[in-house]
């Protein structure tokens, strides 16, 4: 007989109840052992609250439910398995489902609807009393806020804090960092991306101790107004010691505000598909950049992304296609739209050609999930047979699979909405003809911004796949999915100033 055992503790249960992964794992053993289990495998989840099911050794140990891998699952106690009575339930039936016996140690569990009964008020009555004592913990933390005090753990780079007494001070080493940071971006022009790559390239370490400083943390410091003296908990303002002068504070803030306008506007090199475009083999919404090309200036798309803390770099090798020849694409089929309405109607409703494009896609991502949940699952089982340990190098894997898995389900969601709508009605299609004739009158004495308005009223979103490698008829081994908006969604005044 093939007997599991599991195992869970959280920093809580060693303190409130004394368990230890070593205990439970001895007790649940020598169970298996006692019931005739000639192999036993331990999955083992240490310091993962029970209330959440994504727990390593959790899923390592379905799976192997799963591949009829277990005839007797030996826990001590419900509590073990989850935190939830929802969960609990959905586990037990769930194993019971694939014919596993359910042995529990401190529980006297039976397969009868009393037992059942039991067993769920068992759980009912304990999530109650967690739920009483997390209402408590609320109140309590807010009549603490009330009253100056920190209530929960105050973790703000630049600063001490002291638990048990909820003391906060200025952290002399890291505060003199901060302060460089406020300097750096209000006095010099080298923006956020250049503070930390500063602080990268003199080595000062994060709180962590480990990893870079991200362009998002030094945007997180510049607007925190902790470092002002005040903490935001909840609806209450705590004062704080300072470490920053209100002067050098507000000047941050407006030039945060100015950053954000400016960016708004056009840039020096206008790119009409900005914000719309996106690559399909990295999931990364690719953004113009004007750069050296063969000893040549041009505007072109990457999905490649440089700054400082980015989650995902694109592609590698970085990918970047002339914008000229994209956009000269999809303009070309706004046009062909224009003339023929009927033709942008079929384009956002029909079976082919581009539906046919976008089920393609959706396979390829199909394979990629796949490909990342093997991956994962790969790990998770080599873990649960102590093969290796978890350290970080295994954690940053799990996690970067955990991202990626992110971004193609994302994808995937937005595929499957577009192919939803496939044969949704269309309404206001004799206004958009009357709306196209006018607009084919003017169309070659539209500027920039007139197109940039046209393109985003027609086109929902633009998906390049391939190298873009350059070939006689423009790129080669590149496919370009352009995404029509049904003509229902189309608002005739956004063509006010362009037909007038």
């Amino acid at each position: 007989m093939q007997a599991a055992i599991y195992v869970r503790v959280s920093t809580d249960d060693q303190v409130r109840h004394g368990f230890s992964l070593a205990e439970q794992k001895a007790a649940c053993r020598n169970r298996a052992a006692a019931l005739g289990a000639s192999v036993i495998t331990e999955f083992a989840d240490e310091g993962i609250s029970g209330s959440t099911m994504d727990r390593p050794g959790l899923t390592a140990l379905r799976s192997a439910v799963r591949n009829n891998q277990v005839d007797l699952l030996v826990v001590r106690d419900p509590d073990r398995l989850s935190r939830k009575l929802s969960h609990q339930l959905l586990l037990t039936e769930e194993f019971e489902k694939a014919g596993v016996k359910i042995e529990f140690l401190d529980f006297d569990w039976k397969d009868t609807p009393e037992g059942r009964l039991f067993y769920s008020v068992r759980g009912a009555i304990a999530e109650y009393e967690r739920e009483k004592i997390r209402d408590r913990m609320v109140r309590g933390k807010d009549q603490k806020a009330r009253q100056g005090g920190v209530p929960i753990g105050f973790y703000n780079y630049g600063y001490n804090y002291t638990p048990d007494s909820g003391k906060v001070t200025v952290n002399d080493s890291e505060a003199p960092v901060v302060i460089n940071i406020f300097n750096w971006f209000v006095y010099e022009d080298i923006g956020m991306n250049g503070v930390a790559r500063r602080l990268n390239e003199m080595g000062i370490p994060t709180r962590k101790g480990k990893g870079k400083w991200h362009r998002n943390v030094i945007r997180q410091i510049l607007r925190n107004p902790v470092y002002v003296g005040f903490w935001r908990y909840k609806e209450f303002s705590i004062q704080v010691p300072d470490i920053v002068n209100g002067e050098t504070w507000n000047k941050a803030q407006e030039k945060l505000k100015e950053a954000r306008r400016l960016w708004a506007g056009l840039s020096k090199n206008e790119y009409l598909l900005s914000g719309l475009i996106s690559c399909s083999e990295c999931g990364n919404t690719m953004t113009g950049v004007y750069t050296n090309w063969w000893d040549k200036r041009e505007r072109r798309y990457t999905c490649h992304k440089n700054s400082q803390g980015a989650k995902s770099r694109g592609c590698v090798p970085a990918k970047f296609l002339p914008a000229e020849v994209i956009e000269n694409a999809v303009w070309e089929q706004v046009q062909v739209w224009l003339n023929d309405p009927d033709t942008l109607a079929k384009e956002a409703v029909s079976e082919e050609p581009r539906e046919e494009e976008l089920r393609q896609e959706l396979d390829r991502i199909e394979e990629h999930l796949k490909g990342v949940e093997k991956g994962r699952n790969s790990i998770l089982d080599t873990l649960a047979l102590g093969l290796v340990e978890l350290d970080t190098n295994t954690k940053n894997k799990l996690t970067d699979l955990k991202r990626r898995k992110e971004r193609l389900e994302n994808r995937k969601k937005e595929l499957e909405a577009v192919l939803s709508e496939a044969y949704r009605y269309i309404s206001g299609l004799e206004e958009l003809r009357l709306i196209s004739r006018q607009i084919l009158s003017k169309l070659n004495s539209l500027d920039f911004s007139d197109k940039k308005a046209l393109i985003r009223t027609l086109v929902s979103q633009v998906i390049i796949a391939g190298r873009g490698q350059p070939g006689r008829n423009g790129l080669k081994d590149t496919q370009v999915t352009i995404v029509a908006k049904l003509p229902e969604q189309i608002d005739s005044s956004v063509f006010s100033d362009i037909v007038r």
